[in-house]
């Protein structure tokens, strides 16, 4: 059941209201939106299908709202701004923000109208059809479409109409205002609540969304928990505030999983099965958990060579890391060297366990009050074995984890700039250019070139073969730049006779030792994992 709260002095009024007034409402700054409403996600087909239900007479749900105060404030709805004044009695939506966005943005964007699609309300109306489009990418608006834009207002219209291409065609002047009719005219039911209760807002908006189709988890958590007075509050907020650390922005589903894990919950049920049991399970948690979460990406890119998110093959350790620094934020050297190996190990040995199970027992073994006693419990939910070798995927995908484990291998090299030999800031490559930052070497569309052994890690554009010839005539093949690029003597060759098969040869080879070499040292698979000598002298039921 969803939590209970005092609703004696809620409310309610319910009205009828046609889009022509509703949409007025949103222009004078009168409807708000509450900041536990979920972002915009429309796409063009949503914002089309609920103006082609409109004309078609076709119910649209209806809208709900909590009338309330509301300050003086600039609203942004997609590329309409609206300046608000201060109000006593604003209209702030509890549900309906993606329709009320897309009526309000289609039929009072400003002029010019985009002849692009732009955003998901760029919208037209074919006279000839009577039906909505998106106008195409080539810009090309046919002479029988009208601007949305221009439906809402019928004098506006009528003037528009006389200075169309097909103003003499009564059949389609006909079916433009019918269209702008229907628009104006068509009726939502309106519901109002006026309290003052923010948990009751909160309750009805967790009630709708989730009795339906339901929010991201996300979304839920900045619902509930968001905007309590303290920065950062949201997801959004937390990921740019970890982004400062120049290691790319975390997703907001792995960091509700973090925030879960901080407070030592089970990662594996949704945020609103917590929030069932207690109302504040996350209140704080995006400000109280900061630190640690910064902490364990610090921990990645120094101890586990992890240099950006992008790199990270899959987001298993973040949550567990999170609890195991949450309890202990400054655990001893050998900790650190086992968490090293506990994380390379989960990154390896995947197809090996079910995430969840892992996600679930890695956060419940980690025990307050026993660092090392905890690491010992993490390792032992993974593989103590070495299992098969690495092997280089024949497909470059910058998601898959194969791939990002080539990408760490190439950044393990400590890459230099071909232009001058200065190091590269892998972090920072990627940070700046994203995918861009693993560039290929050389040119076509065949299996080969689109093998990882065709990409580098190198700032600049275009195909990055030329360089890597230029460098190798004035510095020889064995080069130390090229060696930094895992590119062997025996793949320069290759590349100067443009023989391509033997280059991603000899660099499939290269690339895939220097990944194979860096897990053994990484995971330790031939190293003893006990604990520390302190901790077995004063603990002697723990055996080697």
């Amino acid at each position: 059941m969803p939590p209970k709260t005092d609703q004696s002095n809620l409310k309610a009024l319910a009205e009828t209201v046609n889009i022509d007034t509703l949409v007025d409402r949103v222009r004078r700054g009168l409807i708000r939106v509450p900041i536990f409403q979920r972002k915009l996600r429309w796409e063009s087909k949503d914002v089309l299908a609920l103006f082609d239900s409109v004309h078609r007479g076709y119910p649209v749900g209806s809208f709900l709202f909590s009338k309330r105060k509301a300050d003086a404030k600039r609203i942004n709805m997609g590329p309409l701004l609206i300046d608000a004044p201060e109000t006593p009695s604003a209209y702030w939506v509890v549900d309906g923000q993606q329709r009320i966005t897309a009526l309000a943005v289609v039929l009072s964007r400003p002029v010019p109208i985009p002849t692009t699609p732009e955003d998901p309300w760029v919208v037209y109306f074919d006279a000839m059809t009577r039906s909505f489009h998106t106008p195409s990418r080539d810009g090309k608006i046919p002479a029988s479409w009208i601007p949305a834009a221009q439906l809402l207002d019928a004098a506006a219209l009528s003037e528009w109409v006389h200075n169309w291409t097909y103003a003499g065609n009564s059949s389609l002047r006909s079916a433009v205002f019918d269209a702008g009719a229907r628009i104006r005219q068509y009726q939502i039911p309106l519901y109002t609540v006026e309290t003052n209760d923010e948990q009751a807002l909160k309750d009805i908006f967790y009630r709708i969304n989730n009795y339906g189709k339901s929010l991201r988890w996300p979304e839920i958590h900045d619902a509930l928990f968001g905007h309590g007075g303290q920065n950062p509050s949201t997801l959004n907020e937390l990921a740019e505030e970890l982004q400062e650390l120049r290691m790319g922005k975390p997703e907001e589903e792995q960091l509700l999983s973090c925030l879960l894990a901080f407070k030592g919950l089970d990662v594996t049920r949704s945020l609103v099965e917590h929030y069932r049991r207690d109302q504040n399970v996350l209140k704080s948690a995006v400000v109280d958990a900061l630190p640690t979460i910064r902490h364990v990406l610090s921990f990645l890119k120094i101890h586990a060579g992890i240099a950006h998110l992008r790199l990270l093959p899959h987001s298993t350790p973040l949550p567990v890391l999170t609890r195991f620094f949450a309890l202990y934020p400054n655990p001893n050297g050998r900790t650190i060297t086992l968490l090293s190996r506990w994380t390379w190990r989960t990154l390896l040995s995947k197809r090996f366990y079910a995430e969840r199970t892992l996600l679930r027992r890695g956060v419940d073994v980690i025990e307050e009050g026993d660092e090392e006693m905890s690491v010992q419990a993490l390792l032992a939910l993974l593989p103590r074995e070495k299992g098969s070798d690495f092997m280089l995927p024949e497909r470059f995908d910058g998601r898959a984890a194969e791939s990002r484990l080539a990408m760490i291998g190439l950044s393990s090299l400590n890459p230099r700039r071909i232009i001058d030999g200065k190091k590269i800031d892998v972090a920072n490559l990627i940070e700046e250019n994203d995918i861009a930052a693993f560039r290929k070497i050389i040119s076509g569309k065949d299996s080969l070139a689109r093998s990882p052994a065709n990409r580098i890690l190198l700032d600049g554009s275009g195909f990055a073969r030329n360089e890597i010839l230029d460098l190798a005539s004035r510095e020889g093949a064995d080069s130390p730049i090229l060696s930094s690029h895992a590119i062997s003597p025996s793949a320069v060759a290759a590349l100067e006779t443009g023989d391509a098969v033997a280059f991603f040869n000899a660099r499939k080879k290269s690339m895939e030792t220097v990944v194979r070499n860096l897990a053994d040292r990484f995971a330790g698979w031939d190293r003893s994992d006990h604990p520390s000598l302190f901790y077995l002298l004063h603990k002697p039921e723990v055996s080697n």
